[in-house]
């Protein structure tokens, strides 16, 4: 009976991963099949065409999937959102499973599948927050770089292809994108709002909609782009100083909130039998349960109180 209910799981198991994995190179394929066509529909008569095709495939997948490939860009990743899906996967069930299949504790394997699900997106999303502070400091120095090219007689176009020759990742990689979608067919507005949308950064819209604005009803960029430097750099200076003062309850909050979790984790590896009561009896998941609520909730009200919008 035992050998029947091994054999069943690496069975199961196999299966699980060789589907996961075929549905994973099916969407790699067809990603870049679309992409191909994108750049085509770009520079041939049937545009139209091909957007009412696209427009009948399931929107909600494709913007999750262009918001994950966006943070992906944004963090300096490079892999595409599908890419990315399939080592995610990976790692939070295949290997797990691998474990289980060599006898491992399932306790220990249930604390690989928490590890593995939380690390990928973790590791993304620190890496986007440090590539969004880098734009912070590099935008002041970018918007003189479009100041000066545009006094010095430049087109605007070609002021952000100078940001993305001159300055360094990633303020040069964004600029730099936007100079290709430009040339591709795409108008300045769009491009610039996509940028918008991937990073997020309010100091980077207040730019683009001055420039859009300008190029709407005309006047003086370079003088306009000063002055909004200047409001930039106080903006700045004032969420640095909020930083430093709220630094201390940021750091409490994500420590306390935190802590419990990694405590439990650790034991899942450390002492499997200490927290096997959690999950092998009713009153242990009720327990639990509750706790990830209370956790989410303080970890909510502590963001909340630290997290100051400017």
């Amino acid at each position: 009976m035992q050998d029947l209910i091994k054999y069943g799981l690496i069975i199961t198991s196999a299966s699980v991963i060789f589907c996961f994995a075929v549905i994973a190179v099916y969407a790699i394929a067809k990603n870049r099949i679309r992409e191909q066509e994108r750049i085509k529909a770009l520079t041939s008569k049937e545009t139209e065409v091909r957007r009412e095709k696209s427009e009948k495939e399931p929107r909600a997948q494709r913007k999750q999937l262009e918001k994950l490939a966006d943070e992906l860009y944004v963090a300096g990743i490079a892999l595409r959102a599908e890419e990315f899906i399939l080592i995610w996967i990976l790692v939070a069930l295949a290997l797990p499973l691998l474990f289980l299949f060599f006898g491992a504790n399932p306790i220990i394997c249930l604390g690989i599948v928490i590890v593995g699900a939380a690390a990928p997106i973790a590791y993304v999303r620190l890496k986007r927050q440090k590539q969004l502070g880098k734009i912070d400091k590099q935008l002041i120095d970018a918007i003189l770089i479009i100041s000066n090219s545009m006094r010095s007689g430049m087109s605007f176009q070609s002021a952000i292809q100078n940001i993305a020759d001159e300055m360094e990742p990633p303020i040069s990689k964004e600029f730099g994108r936007v100079c290709r979608e430009i040339k591709l067919g795409m108008s300045l507005e769009t491009s610039f709002d996509r940028m918008i949308a991937r990073t997020g950064n309010k100091d980077l819209e207040l730019v683009c909609n001055a420039v859009i604005i300008q190029r709407q009803i005309g006047g003086n960029l370079s003088e306009v782009l000063e002055n909004i430097s200047e409001t930039i750099s106080e903006r700045i200076r004032l969420r640095g100083e909020i930083k430093a003062m709220t630094a201390s309850g940021t750091l409490s909050g994500y420590i306390i909130g935190s802590l419990p979790i990694f405590m439990l984790v650790l034991l899942m590896f450390l002492n499997p039998g200490y927290v096997n009561m959690f999950f092998s009896t009713s009153i242990g998941r009720i327990m639990l349960a509750v706790s990830a609520v209370m956790e989410t909730v303080g970890f909510l009200i502590v963001r909340k109180i630290v997290n100051i919008k400017m």
